[in-house]
């Protein structure tokens, strides 16, 4: 008896092995480094970089080309109610109310449009036409009577305050001889886009360097297409749409950027955007301003929070800082030309030296003495305040809603009867809410796309060469095993009959 040892044979020729494992091993590898490789890359972001990349011939490039409806601009005039009491000196204070809305909607084009990819900009001269829109007036405007100061008369009688009493004497005449009034009774359409004021014509024809329209309306002189102005945004993403220049000033040259002395934040573009669109990948920690040629002045941001809507979709909300109309370091080159109260901003140097400012809607945050002799108003944040939303990934404005004030500033004077009762006074004129309106489909359809759908199928991808790369591994341990481990089985040979032989001996072992 004794122990034997066998084989067992393998059933897969051993070539065959080795060319599965030279195929199926590195495809295997490489499908758990691409689901690592798509794990770590923000291939969403990247995208999105692309699709919204400032170049020729690219998406965002042919949008600009197109003309575009935009922000939405609702006017609310300010009706004097007790125009003839105040006047005859019966009663002190001013009474107003608010009358409207009546709102426009933009219509923007870019004229012009130049994209200079070496120099890192885009030139373009915007162009703004509006339509009314009555579905969210509450009347035509045509049809509705308002009374209202007359800015012609009292904005030069305040500038005329300051001259001497031979010019005052003579300017009053002038008024008597004009019948010019102090109060005006006249529709909506022609506050805001033009009504008849025999001074405005006189200073028209005898001024034409000075006054260069014959009819005044506070929205035409806004939206006037006279005074054409072109502008350099940056394209490079992390700046995208940062305004860089204006008529070749990097600065508002009506507020001194040209002196060197006198340039600082207050009238630099340094963080400031139209507010039509921002950078991509933006961080909440990003100074922003925004800036519209109307406003004669940059509005600041303040970065409230970020939230998550019921979307899915990621917004960083901002507001306009209640440091925007206030006295401080970064407001001080509005200060220089004679009107610098709390709470209003000086708009003369960008409409023809006429004393109008700027504010919030109502005086919001404004000084409290501006309130003294005026009845009426009642500023709340909720109506008067504003809120911007930004998309952060690709820069996409979701809504904007903010209020600008404009104001007649009456200086101190005493030669005309009518105008004296207005001095020393920061008259509300009217105010205009700018709200975007709701995203188009294709917008909301692409914010679905990186938050829900894209995220999604990034997952799927993930998972899909995830469990590929450790299917095919676990194949090729299993053709590699059985050659690493030998299966050995040992057993005991036992003799059988026929394999009995004779002892072959010559001495017997017994002797007989």
């Amino acid at each position: 008896m004794e122990y034997i040892k066998t084989k067992r044979k393998d059933k897969v020729p051993s070539k065959t092995i080795k060319q599965k494992l030279l195929t199926f091993l590195p495809m295997s590898m490489a499908s758990i480094a691409v689901a690592l490789l798509v794990s770590s890359l923000d291939i969403i972001q990247m995208i999105a970089d692309y699709r919204c990349r400032l170049a020729n011939g690219s998406e965002i490039h042919t949008l600009l080309l197109k003309e575009t409806p935009g922000i939405h601009v609702s006017a609310y005039l300010f009706n004097i109610t007790n125009g003839d009491a105040f006047l005859r000196g019966e009663e002190d204070k001013l009474k107003v109310e608010e009358v409207g809305p009546f709102t426009y909607m933009e219509v923007r084009s870019n004229l012009d449009l130049e994209i200079d990819e070496k120099a890192g900009v885009m030139r373009y001269s915007p162009s703004i036409k509006t339509v009314f829109l009555p579905n969210e007036s509450i009347a035509d405007p045509r049809d509705v009577v308002v009374s209202m100061p007359n800015i012609a008369m009292l904005s030069m009688c305040s500038m005329i305050s300051s001259h001497g009493y031979f010019s005052q004497v003579a300017f009053s005449l002038l008024l008597d001889h004009l019948k010019s009034q102090a109060i005006v009774n006249q529709t909506a359409e022609e506050f805001l886009w033009g009504y008849d004021e025999p001074l405005i014509k006189l200073g028209n024809t005898m001024l034409p360097g000075w006054i260069s329209f014959e009819t005044l309306g506070i929205m035409d002189r806004l939206y006037d297409k006279k005074v054409p102005y072109r502008l350099e945004v940056a394209l490079d993403k992390l700046e995208k749409f940062q305004v860089k220049a204006m008529n070749g000033y990097r600065g508002l040259k009506v507020w001194d950027f040209e002196d060197p002395t006198k340039r600082t934040e207050c009238n630099s573009f340094t963080g400031a955007y139209e507010g039509i669109a921002y950078p991509s990948q933006l961080d909440p920690g990003t100074p922003l301003k925004i800036f519209r040629n109307v406003l004669c002045r940059f509005l600041e941001l303040d970065f409230k929070e970020k939230l998550t809507l019921d979307t899915g979709v990621e917004a960083l909300s901002y507001k306009i800082s209640k440091n925007t109309y206030a006295i401080n370091n970064k407001t001080e080159c509005l200060c220089g030309r004679g009107t610098c109260i709390s709470g209003i901003s000086d708009l003369s140097p960008c409409y023809y030296s006429l004393p109008l400012a700027l504010s919030n809607a109502h005086f919001l945050d404004a000084d409290p003495k501006i309130f003294e002799r005026l009845e009426g108003l009642n500023p709340n944040e909720e109506e008067h305040g504003s809120e911007i939303l930004i998309e952060p990934k690709i820069g996409l404005v979701i809504k904007t809603a903010f209020s600008v004030q404009v104001n007649l500033v009456v200086n101190k004077n005493d030669f005309n009867k009518q105008a004296e009762r207005f001095s020393e006074m920061v008259i509300p004129v009217c105010y205009f809410k700018l709200v975007q309106p709701e995203l188009i489909e294709e917008n909301k359809y692409n914010l679905k796309l990186m938050y829900i759908i894209g995220p999604n199928i990034v997952l799927g991808v993930q998972i899909f060469f995830f469990l590929l790369g450790l299917l095919l591994l676990a194949y090729c341990v299993h053709l590699i095993l059985p050659r690493l481990v030998k299966i050995r089985s040992k057993g005991i040979m036992f003799q059988t009959p026929k394999q009995d032989k004779p002892l072959a001996t010559k001495v017997p072992l017994i002797k007989s």
